[in-house]
């Protein structure tokens, strides 16, 4: 069967269109948008039952982990007022604790009662960690190791042996 330019032309329109309506569809879950808790109070239906991002302070005392079933529940604050419940089904991060920053990626359940917090159904929990560094303390540190390495290669010492023999 041979095909002439106008069913080739439709066959390509039809690819297109597909592949544009496929390419859409996964670039909105692909791309999560960023946003402090305070937009996400302000327009919650906006967020409803959508995948998006918002950080805060894990509130000390609201941690529930319930290893055998990997589950974990929280709550996060931005101190103003905009509070969060967070479930989230998995193992948290390493770092993850009560007064940590954490970024929390997930979608707003729908709430009726309005003067109720809201609440998060987490898929991902990014801890925040500080980014100051004690670089005097790290450089003094690197200085004494040096000096201890070239201490004992001066006496022919292995660190952990007594005495290295030629």
């Amino acid at each position: 069967m041979k095909l002439n330019g106008g069913q080739i032309a439709g066959i390509l329109i039809v690819v297109g269109s597909l592949s544009l309506i496929i390419y859409q569809a996964t670039r909105s879950e692909s791309s999560v948008t960023f946003y402090t808790p305070a937009e996400v109070y302000a327009s919650p239906l906006k967020f409803e039952g959508k995948l998006f991002r918002v950080s805060g302070l894990v509130l000390a005392g609201t941690k529930q982990w319930d290893a055998k079933n990997s589950d974990l529940k929280f709550k996060i604050t931005d101190l103003e007022g905009h509070n969060f419940h967070v479930h989230y089904k998995g193992i948290p991060p390493d770092l993850f604790k009560e007064g940590q920053g954490v970024v929390v990626e997930g979608r707003l359940l729908s709430n009726p009662n309005e003067n109720q917090e809201k609440q998060i159904i987490a898929n991902l929990l990014m801890v925040k960690h500080s980014e100051v560094y004690d670089t005097q303390k790290d450089h003094k540190q690197m200085k004494e190791a040096k000096l201890l390495d070239s201490i004992l290669k001066d006496q022919n010492i292995n660190k952990n042996s007594e005495k290295v023999e030629n």
